[in-house]
């Protein structure tokens, strides 16, 4: 009885709303899912390849209990080995060997998967210590967590005018920090630079260092000594597994270039020597102020383009809105007058029939036409006057309109000089600030006055350019 007949039979019985009168005891039950787990692994006999641990005391039922471990991984399997073939076995080398797998579960419903050993086949030395597997496992586990990305963090921060943080492990009788220092030049000035004196030969000192000085608003925690002998501190695991865990940028500056410690494969950042740390710290402060004055003046261009650009569009809506008023106006003006010479026409045509008819008329009528005629005289003196009135409203309205988009175009005449004016302005500080920057970088030190006033000349540019853009 497989799984699937048993999934089939519970479906059916589901379907058919049938209740079972049997009752099944956990030993029962294991037993029926040990049967049903069934691969086609155990079934015949494979070859396997991996280091021996002689984990075995006693044997049990004529075999010991060993363990397989895998040769770049801490996996393992449990392997069976006869009591003979057990003695020919030696502990932490890798064999090759013929066997089968078999499992089972056990009393709490968990597969215990079992090797047997049925022949030997090969017995060579490791080509991986357990100290370089546990290495290999470090490097791994620090690819999957990723690296931190130093050159990064150190732009962001410059950007937003805050100070980094930099604590510096070093010997007791070391004079790194005089390297260190060298390398900045002037740039020290701009760090909040820290130097920790520890024994670089006790890796519990280095350890608890590291972790203690791994505190909020720690920016970089950088491990540095100088050249020389007796390195080997710095393959120490239980070191290397300590800075795994740190939430601060972990950098390592030791002197030498032979050979690469696994301290430094693990670090967030490698430099060959102390000199070099601070020569990159003052170098990657210069690219990045250089970076942001680039950006600065791009953005001031791109500023002026841009108001030009909409001014240009402005007044360009503006004189397409004066011509079509104009336009309008004459348009209602040839309306109004044809309307008028149409009803001046018609109103003297009838006043000529009318003069006509009382020429023909007898006394009696006289009067009547007369009177007629009076009125289409009086009709065509208050259609002259209207069509006078609107006249002078189309005019006034033309004047009035045509003045507002005349003032608007002056508006915005007046704000584009004034904009012209603040650009220059913006653009003489930038150039300002440019030469305090070049006076800061060729002094081999300079003062923290300086450094503040071409901060604050930098907030200047920035609150003025975001005028600018508001």
């Amino acid at each position: 009885m497989n799984m699937e007949n048993i999934l089939e039979s519970k479906q059916i019985d589901t379907n058919q709303d049938q209740v079972s009168n049997t009752f099944f005891s956990p030993a029962s039950i294991v037993a029926i899912f040990n049967a049903a787990t069934v691969t086609k692994e155990e079934k015949k006999i494979i070859q396997v390849r991996g280091i021996f641990k002689k984990s075995g005391t006693q044997s049990y039922g004529g075999y010991y209990y060993n363990n397989l471990k895998d040769e770049a991984s801490d996996y393992s399997i449990t392997l069976l080995t006869s009591e003979l073939l057990h003695n020919q076995l030696d502990d932490n080398k890798t064999i090759e060997f013929n066997g089968f797998v078999t499992r089972k579960l056990d009393k709490q419903g968990r597969i215990a998967i079992h090797l047997n050993l049925i022949e030997l086949l090969a017995q060579t030395v490791n080509k991986f210590s357990e100290e370089e597997v546990k290495k290999i496992l470090l490097i791994n586990k620090k690819v999957a967590t990723g690296f931190k990305d130093l050159d990064a963090h150190i732009k962001s921060s410059i950007f937003n005018n805050k100070r980094l943080s930099i604590k510096v492990i070093m010997g007791k009788s070391g004079i790194i920090d005089n390297d260190i220092n060298k390398g900045m030049e002037a740039a020290i000035a701009l760090y909040n630079i820290e130097y920790h004196r520890v024994s670089l030969s006790a890796p519990t000192e280095i350890i608890n260092k590291i972790i203690s000085l791994d505190a909020p608003g720690t920016d970089i925690i950088c491990v540095a000594r100088g050249g020389g002998e007796n390195l080997e501190i710095f393959e120490s695991l239980e070191i290397c597994n300590a800075i795994l865990e740190r939430k601060s940028i972990i950098a390592s500056a030791i002197g030498h270039a032979s050979d690469v410690s696994l301290f430094e494969k693990l670090s967030d950042k490698k430099f060959i020597t102390p000199t070099q740390f601070g020569n990159y710290l003052k170098e990657i402060y210069n690219t990045t102020i250089e970076e942001f004055q680039r950006s600065k003046a791009k953005i001031i261009q791109d500023t002026k383009i841009e108001l030009t650009t909409v001014y240009n569009k402005q007044i360009e809506n503006l004189n397409e809105q004066l011509k079509a008023i104009k336009e309008l106006h004459e348009k209602t003006l040839a309306d109004t007058k044809k309307n008028y010479n149409d009803q001046m026409e018609v109103l003297s045509g009838k006043l000529k029939s009318f003069e006509e008819l009382v020429t023909k008329t007898t006394t009696d009528k006289a009067a009547l036409h007369l009177e007629e005629v009076n009125n289409l005289k009086k009709q065509m003196q208050d259609i002259t006057s209207l069509h006078q009135d609107q006249l002078t409203q189309i005019n006034s309205l033309q004047a009035d309109k045509s003045k507002s988009l005349i003032d608007q175009i002056q508006n915005l005449q007046n704000e584009q000089t004034q904009k012209d004016v603040m650009i220059q302005q913006a653009n003489m500080l930038a150039s300002n600030y440019q030469k305090q920057l070049q006076e800061v970088s060729t002094k081999s030190r300079t003062s923290i006055a300086v450094i503040i006033i071409a901060l604050i000349i930098g907030l200047m540019i920035g609150l003025l350019i975001m005028s600018i853009i508001k």
